[in-house]
């Protein structure tokens, strides 16, 4: 092979490298790839904002009373689910969230459930138990705002987070969070892949 064949070919060999880097589709495997491969079965009823969304301030009491500011808990993957004890979809879906808080749930990762009800942390506990669900952190809004805020009221309403506190996709109702398609939807949110 000539010296000007080699060079020739070396070059259309980088420059198939550089393409593909440049212009790789998002979700590939890269970390901070697009979430769109992961919305199959279930999970492909998540609606994915047109614009950057991030975490709103809102102030949320958890179990021990402290008040949290949302945006603060940044810096781990969320499902963040906002329910009441009087709502029957919120109740359809609850096993399937504590399932997925048992399955994935860790230092990287967390269902965080708020009781958007008056009577707070106390009667979240209160309902968990009654409907048989273990393993759910206790968050509550006693005040609503965040429900109409963020939800113009409408319960569940739930947001896939990553670990910068940006809302990637969002849904209005029960939803089988457990799934496979689901589990690998925040097994690869929590590893930063999306």
């Amino acid at each position: 092979m000539s010296k000007t064949t080699l060079m020739a070919v070396a070059l259309v060999g980088l420059l198939a490298v550089v393409g593909f880097t440049v212009f790789k589709p998002a979700g590939t495997g890269d970390a901070g790839g697009g979430i769109e491969p992961y919305l199959v079965g279930e999970m492909a009823k998540l609606t994915v904002p047109p614009e950057t969304q991030m975490l709103s301030d809102h102030i949320i009491m958890a179990e021990t009373g402290e008040p949290k500011k949302l945006s603060a808990m940044k810096g781990r993957a969320m499902l963040i689910n906002l329910w009441a004890p009087w709502c029957a979809p919120c109740r359809a879906e609850m096993k399937e969230l504590a399932n997925l808080q048992h399955e994935l749930g860790d230092a990287d990762f967390e269902v965080i459930a708020i009781n958007v009800d008056r009577g707070g942390i106390r009667q979240a506990e209160e309902t968990l138990k009654e409907w048989g669900i273990e393993g759910l952190g206790l968050y509550a809004e006693p005040t609503m705002a965040i429900a109409f805020d963020l939800a113009e009221g409408a319960l569940p309403t739930s947001f896939v987070v990553d670990k910068n506190g940006e809302i990637r996709a969002l849904f209005l109702g029960p939803l089988a969070w457990d799934k496979p398609e689901g589990l690998a939807l925040f097994e690869a949110l929590k590893k930063g892949e999306i």
